[in-house]
């Protein structure tokens, strides 16, 4: 793809059925949504201009390092994500957003519990996400959808479990319109490794739910390793770090456990010092599948397609390895025929 022009490239791509498996619904919300939100509840600060308030929203190149400054850009977000409505119509414009930049397989997760200090349930709040998706397949019926339950990591393996129990009505499988199909923890990595969550994770499975982790994005390779080994996840979310560790990148190859890598997002939690020096090109290399997501398109400024071009252009993807990219996040989607959930007593 050397020769191609950047349109070329992009028309390409949104020709091709996209797959995006790792975007946040915090993290994707249409600025001017929000605004105008704001404008209807209150100001968010008094006298803020629209600029002011996107840059609220936004990764700083100047100010922003770590992790959880980049977590920090979700609390102005949170104050309009409380009620139900709200929640359906950015669900529709998040899903609306992902169809018109060539997504065709899309899964939106989300963690619920934040999204309730109005009075919501857990299961109404992910009602109001399913009602903003059906709205979405409605308008564009070759749009695959599902959503994937986050539980935080500083609620514990215990609160995991009980958002487990509270959302299973709200599985895809019991529904003809898209549903829950997947399980994930999220939030700070280092004090919460993926041990404390066997539990939750073995309902989830017991459930019917594929699973997938964040891990190695805010810590070394350990984390993967036990996401992997404990936790038996299909997929990982970033994984950066696996590249310190080749009989992990074996293993992962192996197991074919894809790797979910947003690098705008990589870069800006400081998982990695700049674009050029992302492992992707070691993934690839590896024989370890990877796709490509755009985790929080809001925060980062970015599209599926905007990462796709950062990483033709980093990396000089071919074609193939291009193609390949796309096909393994179609092969890992948890959407298609989830299985049936035990009996869980």
């Amino acid at each position: 793809m050397k020769n191609w022009t950047a349109q070329e490239k992009i028309d390409y791509l949104r020709s091709q059925g996209l797959a995006e498996l790792h975007r946040h619904f915090d993290g994707a919300i249409r600025p001017e949504t929000l605004w105008g939100l704001s404008q209807k509840y209150y100001s968010a600060i008094p006298g803020m201009k629209y600029e002011g308030f996107v840059n609220m929203l936004s990764w700083d190149r100047e100010h922003d390092r770590t992790l959880l400054d980049y977590l920090d850009k979700f609390h102005v977000p949170l104050q309009y994500t409380q009620f139900y409505d709200n929640i359906q119509q950015i669900s529709y414009e998040i899903c609306e957003d992902a169809y018109r930049d060539g997504v065709r397989v899309f899964e939106l997760r989300i963690n619920p519990v934040i999204h309730r200090r109005a009075g919501l349930t857990n299961r109404q709040v992910l009602n109001a996400v399913r009602g903003g998706m059906k709205r979405a397949q409605d308008k564009f019926p070759d749009l695959q959808m599902g959503v994937t339950v986050i539980a935080i990591r500083g609620h514990g393996g215990n609160m995991a479990k009980i958002l487990l129990r509270e959302v299973v009505g709200e599985m895809a499988v019991f529904h003809d319109s898209p549903g829950v199909v997947g399980f994930d923890i999220a939030g700070a990595e280092r004090p919460f490794p993926p041990i404390l969550f066997q539990e939750a994770y073995a309902l989830a499975r017991k459930m019917g739910m594929r699973l997938t982790a964040h891990a190695g994005e805010d810590s070394g390779p350990e984390n993967v390793w036990q996401a992997i080994d404990l936790l038996g996840v299909d997929r990982i979310g970033h994984g950066v770090s696996s590249a310190q560790d080749p009989e992990l990148l074996k293993r992962l190859a192996k197991d074919k456990i894809t790797l979910e890598v947003a690098l705008s997002s990589n870069v800006q939690t400081g998982a990695v010092a700049a674009i050029k020096d992302h492992p992707l090109r070691k993934f690839l290399d590896a024989g370890v599948k990877v796709t490509l997501a755009t985790d929080n398109p809001t925060v980062s400024a970015t599209t599926l397609t905007q990462e796709y071009l950062l990483a033709i252009e980093t990396f000089d993807l071919t074609q193939d390895e291009v193609d390949a990219l796309i096909r393994n996040g179609r092969e890992a989607s948890f959407i298609e025929s989830p299985p049936l959930p035990e009996t869980v007593s």
